[in-house]
């Protein structure tokens, strides 16, 4: 082999080295864009749904007007979501006379799972039924478990990508009551 040949394959390993490196660049310059798109609103006026309980109740954010409200996007096969479950029943059922609420709305799974999932956790609060993940892209939801948290006026005032802990939730519903109540 010639020396010019060994340049030319050299030089075309070069050049195929940084177009891979410029696709990589690219692609994830595109899902950066794509996930910051997509984030969930981190404060402001709350889109507005109507839905159904897994038992069939309809449900709308409307009828929770005046209430602080959070909206905890989660699944069943999510084990944060398992995991903080308990967490936010005993916070629902320490506040709920205090004007809070909690909507927990499930993206894609039947009722029946669902169904067996709420009754395993021994869950008050209304479960919700998001099958077409129409909720969820209103919210911009891109992953679970994410709440986000509603002051009596509607607005958003905080939101939580992963597992709340107990201090956190009962923190974010105690900054809710107090705007609510100023």
């Amino acid at each position: 082999m010639t020396n010019k040949r060994l340049q030319q394959r050299k030089e075309a390993r070069r050049q195929s080295a940084r177009r891979m490196w410029l696709i990589g660049i690219a692609l994830v310059g595109l899902g950066l864009a794509i996930f910051l798109a997509a984030q969930p609103p981190a404060t402001g006026q709350t889109p507005l749904f109507s839905t159904s309980t897994f038992t069939g109740e309809p449900v709308s954010l409307n009828d929770y007007q005046g209430k602080v409200v959070m909206l905890n996007f989660w699944a069943t096969w999510c084990p944060p979501c398992r995991a903080e479950m308990p967490v936010i029943e005993a916070a629902y059922r320490q506040y709920r006379d205090d004007g809070f609420v909690v909507l927990a709305i499930n993206n894609s799974e039947d009722t029946h799972t669902v169904g067996a999932f709420a009754q395993q956790f021994g869950l008050s609060f209304p479960v919700l039924m998001d099958t077409s993940a129409r909720i969820q892209r209103q919210f911009g939801i891109t992953g679970y478990p994410t709440s986000l948290f509603l002051d009596a006026s509607g607005q958003v005032y905080q939101t939580h990508s992963g597992m709340l802990s107990e201090a956190q939730i009962v923190q974010y519903i105690e900054t809710g009551l107090r705007r609510s109540a100023g």
